[in-house]
């Protein structure tokens, strides 16, 4: 408020603060003409509003101020404040949890895909799919496995089986769900 603002050559936002806030408004305002010059600079065919432009940037800011908030050092269960290497650590765990799940999801969607392909085609295969999928909905997150094991950061991370006698591996069945998307790339 009292100084020149936002220098154009070298924006930085406030990311303790909301985008409301005058020196992240301002940062915004730049960015926003920044693009507009861009656009008109480089002819490109569709030019939009500055209030679209200003919504898509303030949206992009919150995101952003997400990740830089969840990536603060937290309190640990000691009241403690995390080390960098404790703060690495929870986030990498977090983002493993998202993977995971995302990978499961996947597993779902394509399933659900081939099952009705393959039912309306009338294929002789669609009750063994129809099985794996009716599989993998009713074991759920804690019957997939973690997926191989991950070598990153030069820490070997060793995953344990648990063998529990009424659950099978079903890791070659995933293995074709995998492989199908691969094979079907026009349908997936």
């Amino acid at each position: 408020e009292d100084g020149p603002g936002p220098n154009p050559e070298r924006l930085q936002f406030d990311l303790a603060k909301n985008s409301k806030l005058p020196w992240n408004s301002a940062v915004l305002g730049i960015l926003c003409q920044q693009l507009k010059d861009q656009c008109t600079t480089e002819q490109w065919p569709m030019q939009r509003p500055d209030t679209y432009i200003r919504r898509l940037l303030t949206e992009r800011y919150k995101r952003l101020r997400t990740t830089w908030r969840n990536a603060q050092p937290k309190l640990t269960e000691k009241g403690t404040v995390e080390t960098p290497a404790e703060t690495e650590a929870r986030l990498v765990a977090e983002r493993q949890v998202v993977l995971k799940q995302c990978r499961q999801t996947t597993h779902r969607r394509i399933l659900d895909h081939i099952v009705k392909l393959k039912t309306e085609g009338n294929e002789d295969d669609a009750g063994a799919w129809k099985w794996l999928q009716r599989l993998v909905k009713t074991l759920g997150e804690h019957g997939m496995s973690s997926d191989e094991s991950d070598i990153g950061n030069d820490v070997e991370e060793v995953l344990r089986v648990k063998n529990m006698g009424w659950c099978h591996s079903i890791a070659r069945e995933l293995d074709l769900v995998d492989l199908q998307r691969l094979v079907d790339t026009d349908i997936f």
